[in-house]
C-alpha cells in the first residue's frame, strides 16, 4: 500500500520537478524585483489622497469659471459628473487598496484613467494652455519614480499619445497660437521628461543595489531573515484574502557542526552553497526561499496541497544526500512539512508547529527524516 502511494506521488514528481527547474537559478534575484517598487499602503493612500486633491481642484477650477472656461460641447454639469465617477473610481481602488496593498494591475489601471481624466480635463477647457498638461507630467514622474523605468516609459507613451490626441482635435487652435514660446515650452517640457527618466534609472540601479545588499544572503544567493518577513508578509495576506493554501517547508542540516569542525568553514560554507543550489533546482518561481538561519531553510511553496509539498521535500532530501555522498560528507537533512491555514494563521504559528515536528524527527530518526506537522516522522 506504501509503495502505491510512492508511486502515485513519484508521477506528478517528475512533472512537477521538470516544471520547476525550468525556471533556474535567478529564483531570488526575481522576487527581489518583485518586491522593489510595491509600496506600502500608506504610500498608496498619500497617492490616492493627492488624486482626490487634484479632482477637487479641477472641480474648482471649471465651477469657478463657468461656462466661459469650458468649450461648447461639454458643462459644467457634465465635468461636474464626470468628476465625481473619477472620485468614487479613487474610493473604490483606495478601499481595495488598503485591503490587499499589493496589486500589480492595479497600478497600471489608475494611471491609465488617470491619463483618461487628464484628457478630459484638457478636451473640456476653453483655454489652450491647460493646467492639465501638467497633470501628464504630475503622472509621468509619479509612477517613474515610485514604480521604476517600466512604468515611466508606460506612462509616457500614455501621456504622449493622449496629448497627440488633444492636439489633433484641437488643430486649428494650437495652429492659430504656435509660437516661439509655446516651441520652447514643448522643448522644455521634452528636457524635463528626458531628465527624469534619467534620474528614474540612477534611482532604479541605486535602489536594486541596496536592495540586494540588504535582502540577499551574501553566501547563498537566497532571501535573507529580512526579505523573508517582506515577502512572506505579502504572500501570507494574498492567501488569506483569496482563500489560497500553502506549504511551509522548513529544513534544517543533521551533523553541520561536524563537518565544519572535521573539515574546515570553508567546507562548511560549500555545503551551504550546494543545498541551496539543489533547493533552486527544485522550486518554483514562485515559490519563497530563504536562509532562515546558520544551516536552516525555510520554504513557502504558495498554491500548493501538503502532499505536493511532501513530494518536493523528498526531492529536496533526495537532492542534498546524493550530493553528500557524491562528494563525501557526512550530513543529512531533516524537513518539517506544515500547512498554512491548517496548522497556524500567520507564518509564526505555522513555522513553530513546523519546527516541532522536525524537532521531533530528530529525535525519533536521529535526523534526516520527513515529518508532516501531527504525523509520524518518516525516512523515505
Amino acid at each position: 500500500m506504501r509503495n502505491r502511494r510512492d508511486d502515485k506521488r513519484r508521477g506528478p514528481d517528475r512533472r512537477t520537478g521538470d516544471r520547476r527547474r525550468s525556471h533556474g537559478s535567478n529564483i531570488d534575484v526575481a522576487l527581489l524585483r518583485g518586491m522593489q517598487h510595491i509600496p506600502t499602503w500608506e504610500d498608496q493612500r498619500s497617492q490616492y489622497l493627492t488624486r482626490l486633491l487634484f479632482c477637487g481642484l479641477a472641480v474648482a477650477y471649471f465651477n469657478f469659471g463657468g461656462e466661459a472656461q469650458i468649450r461648447p460641447w461639454a458643462s459644467v454639469l457634465l465635468v461636474n459628473v464626470v468628476m465625481s465617477l473619477y472620485a468614487i473610481e479613487i474610493l473604490g481602488f483606495m478601499w481595495h487598496a488598503q485591503r490587499e496593498p499589493h496589486v500589480p494591475w492595479r497600478q497600471h489601471l489608475t494611471m491609465w484613467i488617470d491619463i483618461a481624466a487628464a484628457s478630459f480635463s484638457a478636451l473640456a477647457d476653453a483655454t489652450l494652455s491647460t493646467p492639465a498638461f501638467l497633470v501628464f507630467l504630475m503622472i509621468i514622474l509619479g509612477n517613474g519614480m515610485r514604480y521604476g523605468l517600466k512604468s515611466f516609459a508606460e506612462a509616457v507613451i500614455g501621456c504622449f499619445a493622449a496629448s497627440i490626441f488633444i492636439v489633433w482635435v484641437r488643430l486649428p487652435d494650437y495652429l492659430a497660437m504656435v509660437s516661439v514660446s509655446a516651441i520652447f515650452f514643448l522643448l522644455f517640457f521634452a528636457i524635463i521628461v528626458l531628465y527624469a527618466y534619467s534620474l528614474t534609472a540612477k534611482i532604479e540601479r541605486t535602489r536594486a543595489k541596496l536592495a540586494h545588499e540588504r535582502n540577499i544572503d551574501a553566501l547563498t544567493g537566497m532571501l535573507n531573515r529580512r526579505a523573508l518577513d517582506e515577502r512572506v508578509m505579502q504572500l501570507f495576506h494574498s492567501s488569506k484574502v483569496h482563500g489560497r493554501e500553502a506549504v511551509v517547508l522548513f529544513a534544517d542540516l543533521d551533523g553541520f557542526k561536524n563537518v565544519n569542525d572535521t573539515h574546515g568553514h570553508h567546507v562548511g560554507d560549500r555545503v551551504l552553497v550546494a543545498v541551496a543550489e539543489r533547493i533552486r533546482e527544485i522550486v518554483r518561481s514562485v515559490d519563497v526561499v530563504a536562509r532562515y538561519g546558520g544551516d536552516e531553510f525555510l520554504l513557502i511553496l504558495p498554491h500548493t496541497t501538503p502532499e505536493d509539498g511532501e513530494i518536493v521535500a523528498r526531492r529536496i532530501r533526495r537532492a542534498v544526500n546524493e550530493w553528500a555522498q557524491a562528494n563525501r560528507i557526512d550530513f543529512n537533512v531533516s524537513i518539517g512539512v506544515g500547512h498554512y491555514p491548517a496548522h497556524g494563521c500567520d507564518l509564526e504559528s505555522v513555522i513553530a508547529a513546523v519546527d516541532k515536528a522536525m524537532y521531533r524527527s530528530k529525535v525519533e530518526l536521529g535526523g534526516g527524516g520527513i515529518l508532516h506537522v501531527g504525523c509520524d516522522p518518516v525516512t523515505t
